[in-house]
């Protein structure tokens, strides 16, 4: 059988089992913030330990696959491990103070950025490590800049990701497209991919789906955002991957408008921020809105590999 059909089916079957385990022995449910009381009420408690599932799967699969000693799996596989436990130590912040906020933006910002340093020093010691960049034809060569614009590029999807997890499925509904690029460019350039994260995810939905029976938490946002970065970085697929991710774009946005707003004139450009919790306040069903901003993401996935690709 071949090896990412394995890899898919293990990590699968872990995930459900690793689920199972962790809902029977969880102790931290989600805390809820007072601005979104009225439509989240009954989300309040919810175990957060996704995340934690479809994270260790990914990595204990990982571990027997004949090619982990290949950068194109060990690095994403590190970088899953650096970044979900920054998540983790922002899951136990909010589950000790009992409170939506969890770590100072400045302090869990620091920690991002150390892990990203730390992780794009490991690739440019790697065979991996090239400093251009394919836009339509052209090939650029970055140079030393293309390093900050990688940490930037790294931090712009764990945070959006991050900020795209505030509904049922999603966050991981809206990464499956990406994930599936992953896969397709890895196959392009003659790579064989792993797929265990793609399964991992795939039955965390299943788990995730409304109402969902646990979330994945800011370690599992993390891990998976960070993941789709440095792949698309070490595939050089980033401006195909960035396109593809559209719909974090746009929620990433709406979160920073609403803040220099805030700050700059001190009025809302928003209801609330993020785009989907507007919605959610305007009246519009969390189904609804999860079924139409995940269709968005397939459609940016789709105009992207028919553009780019």
């Amino acid at each position: 059988m071949p090896r990412p059909v394995l890899l898919f089916f293990f990590s699968a079957l872990l995930t459900w089992l690793l689920s199972l385990l962790l809902l029977r022995h969880s102790r931290v449910g989600a805390i809820i913030k007072e601005e979104l009381l009225s439509t989240q009420m009954d989300k309040g408690g919810t175990p957060v330990v996704g995340g934690i599932a479809f994270g260790l799967a990914t990595l204990i699969v990982s571990l027997f696959d004949p090619d982990r000693g290949d950068p194109l799996l060990f690095i994403p596989l590190a970088t899953m491990v650096v970044f979900g436990l920054i998540g983790l130590v922002d899951d136990r912040a909010k589950a000790r103070s009992s409170s939506a906020d969890g770590l100072p933006s400045l302090v869990k910002l620091a920690l991002q950025w150390a892990g990203a340093i730390a992780l794009l020093i490991l690739l440019s010691r790697s065979s991996y490590a090239d400093t251009s960049v394919d836009i339509f034809t052209v090939n650029l060569n970055l140079g030393w800049w293309y390093y900050p614009l990688a940490l930037c590029y790294l931090l712009f999807f764990v945070n959006a990701v991050n900020i795209t997890d505030g509904l049922d499925s999603l966050a991981a509904g809206s990464s499956i497209p990406l994930l599936l690029l992953i896969v397709a460019v890895s196959f392009k350039r003659g790579y064989t991919p792993s797929t265990a994260l793609l399964g991992a995810v795939s039955v965390f939905l299943l788990f995730n789906a409304h109402p969902a029976r646990y979330f994945m938490g800011d370690a599992g946002s993390h891990m998976l955002g960070s993941y789709i970065a440095i792949q698309a970085l070490m595939l050089k697929a980033e401006v195909l991957i960035l396109c593809a991710g559209g719909l974090f774009l746009v929620e990433l946005a709406t979160s920073l408008i609403q803040i220099i707003s805030i700050r700059r004139f001190g009025r809302k450009a928003f209801t609330i921020a993020p785009l989907h919790h507007a919605y959610e306040l305007k009246g519009m069903g969390e189904r609804t809105i999860v079924r139409r901003f995940i269709v968005a993401s397939w459609v940016c996935g789709a105009i992207s590999l028919i553009i780019l690709w």
